[in-house]
């Protein structure tokens, strides 16, 4: 199933907003099962069959193309909106719960392989590109993310709880979050967000997100009041942030650091409930929800905020 129509007209905005109603989120579609297209390079071809997503861990969108990293069939699949299609990507040995992808504006794609203990990039047809890895500086990578304006990927590990940070050619720039005086430091890193120049460490044993500059210099912590086990995370344009608050299986939002809403929670009326969510992603105006338990990728629509 792919992504529906706008569900929201301006005029219903404005009556919402003069009503003081000010939801940043809106049902849209979701993605459960749907029909496998042609093979390309890098890409395997089972015919007219249909595919059940299984266990829906961590999700990536960029452009038309969606990227769904499936535990349970320990594969990465690319649903094509324009199509309604999706290929199998890429074949992962042990892809497992823990594992997160990330595609940038050139629609590269990377998985943290908290298995292999690597950071893989592939293209756009699922050839391997590069990999980042170092076995004693990143043991257990769990969450990545790209820095375009400085073409640095920066790699979350969940072992060493910092984060460290690699040129294009595979070298380690730095590390945020080591242990050295005067410097941030997390008790954790369980997942990561970048929206132009700000970087988002979920710090999960502190109960809090960390804002920084992509270069690791710390700006502000929240969440520590709202959250219980804050687990992915993904920003808009409207400088809100979503944190997966896996206590209750929500999504939390705040916005510049100070808590606005909650999405998911029981009795919710717009019916936006969740299983166990692993994954978030923002795109195009698009909030793509990864419910491993749900066996589905939920589409919401993000609302701009009232004025």
């Amino acid at each position: 199933m792919g992504v529906g129509k706008d569900t929201q007209t301006p005029q219903q905005r404005a009556a919402q907003c003069e009503a003081g109603e000010d939801k940043p989120l809106a049902r849209w579609s979701s993605i459960s099962g749907t029909l496998l297209g042609q093979s390309g390079a890098g890409l395997r071809d089972r015919g007219s069959a249909r595919v059940k997503l299984v266990s829906p861990v961590s999700v990536a969108a960029q452009s038309n193309f969606v990227f769904i990293a499936d535990a349970g069939q320990q594969v990465i699949f690319r649903f094509d909106r324009g199509t309604q299609t999706i290929r199998e990507f890429a074949r992962i040995a042990g892809l497992n719960s823990r594992a997160q992808l990330y595609v940038d504006r050139a629609l590269s794609v990377y998985l943290a392989d908290p298995v292999a203990s690597r950071v893989v990039q592939f293209d756009l047809d699922g050839r391997v590109v590069q990999t980042y890895q170092n076995a004693t500086e990143l043991p257990q990578p769990i969450a990545v993310v790209v820095d375009d304006s400085r073409a640095e990927i920066l790699a979350g590990d969940g072992l060493s709880a910092r984060v460290l940070v690699f040129n294009r050619g595979g070298g380690i720039a730095r590390a945020i979050g080591a242990q050295v005086s005067g410097g941030v430091r997390f008790q954790s890193v369980a997942a990561m967000a970048i929206k132009e120049d700000q970087l988002y460490v979920v710090d999960r044993l502190m109960h809090q997100v960390h804002a920084l500059s992509p270069a690791g210099v710390a700006r502000y912590e929240f969440g520590a009041e709202e959250l219980k086990q804050p687990g992915a995370i993904a920003a808009d344009e409207h400088n809100r942030v979503y944190v997966v608050d896996n206590a209750d299986n929500t999504i939390k939002v705040f916005r510049g650091g100070r808590f606005e809403a909650v999405v998911g929670a029981s009795g919710d009326p717009a019916g936006l409930g969740f299983r166990q969510i692993s994954g978030l992603w923002v795109s195009d105006g698009l909030l793509y929800v990864a419910d491993s338990a749900g066996a589905s990728v939920e589409i919401l629509q993000v609302v701009a905020p009232c004025p």
